[in-house]
């Protein structure tokens, strides 16, 4: 405030200036209120009236996203609070199981390919090979068996009385002739088989089975060709050639492994031509069988 007389600034409280004494003042007019305009308590208004609002209908729809009980078809958009929706009828929750594939058929959409001329003209070839050989084991079967027969060891055992009586008759020979004959038929009808198979190229998809199967007939040609090779070289005038043969045969006799091997490079030979079938839309055209007849090829 001021002073009225000297117009002093004397403080508020101040009842004498001390300046000159004045007791009369003259105090500042009061600071005038500022006006608050009227939109602002409109839009207030406004704001108030659509909370109000929010809040009714949330209350009267049951639409509060954190009160909703499960189960109850909501429209918000709410992940963590939403429940689960029912699948629809043609959802892939409600789909049934699908069926397994069956395992015969080939899948749906996935077809083998027909196999190329030359695949089905070399397993043809291959079968008739096979025929053949079928045909020599039962020959050579037959063939060891009789000879390993009494009948045939008694008809040795007289040749061999004929030819001591008369070395140098017209009826003398050697008592083995006809076994050594026999052997030696077999071991080149085998032989020319082998020779036949190989005459003939395998193609690049064959090529695994043809060494298969070739394995078979080698196997079968060696274990003829041993027996042959062992008789033709006894002399019936050295003993020692004859005992020679002797524990020739009973070595082959015993040793399992020779008709181990052929019966293993049979089913080796099956099971590369059933896995080369497999690859196109092909019956298998045969078999390769281990041999039947005693189940060896030497027959004893």
């Amino acid at each position: 405030m001021n002073c009225a007389r000297c117009g002093l600034d004397v403080p508020d409280g101040n009842n004498q200036c001390p300046k000159c004494g004045s007791v009369e003042f003259n105090k500042p007019p009061a600071a005038e209120k500022k006006r608050i305009s009227p939109m602002l308590y409109v839009i207030a208004a406004l704001a108030v009236i659509a909370i109000a609002a929010l809040a009714i209908y949330a209350l009267g729809k049951g639409k509060n996203p954190t009160s909703a009980s499960a189960g109850v078809e909501r429209r918000d958009a709410n992940i963590t609070t939403a429940p689960p929706g029912k699948p629809q009828p043609s959802g892939i929750v409600t789909a049934p199981p699908g069926q397994p594939a069956s395992p015969d058929k080939t899948p749906p959409g996935v077809t083998k390919p027909k196999p190329p001329q030359e695949v089905v003209d070399y397993l043809a070839f291959v079968k008739k090979v096979e025929e053949h050989r079928q045909m020599l084991l039962k020959d050579t079967g037959e063939a060891l068996m009789l000879q390993a027969a009494g009948g045939s060891t008694a008809k040795t055992l007289l040749d061999m009385i004929e030819w001591a009586s008369d070395p140098n008759g017209k009826a003398a020979r050697d008592p083995l002739a006809d076994c050594k004959a026999e052997l030696n038929r077999q071991y080149a009808n085998w032989l020319e088989t082998l020779k036949y198979f190989d005459n003939k190229p395998a193609p690049p998809e064959c090529r695994e089975f043809s060494g298969a199967y070739r394995a078979v007939l080698y196997n079968e040609t060696k274990a003829i060709g041993d027996i042959a090779f062992n008789f033709n070289k006894v002399n019936v005038m050295n003993p020692d050639d004859m005992s020679r043969l002797l524990v020739m045969l009973q070595k082959m006799k015993a040793d399992e492994s020779i008709q181990a091997n052929i019966d293993k490079a049979a089913d080796e030979a099956d099971a590369k031509l059933t896995a080369l079938v497999s690859n196109y839309d092909m019956e298998k055209p045969f078999d390769v069988p281990r041999e039947k007849r005693g189940g060896n090829i030497m027959g004893f």
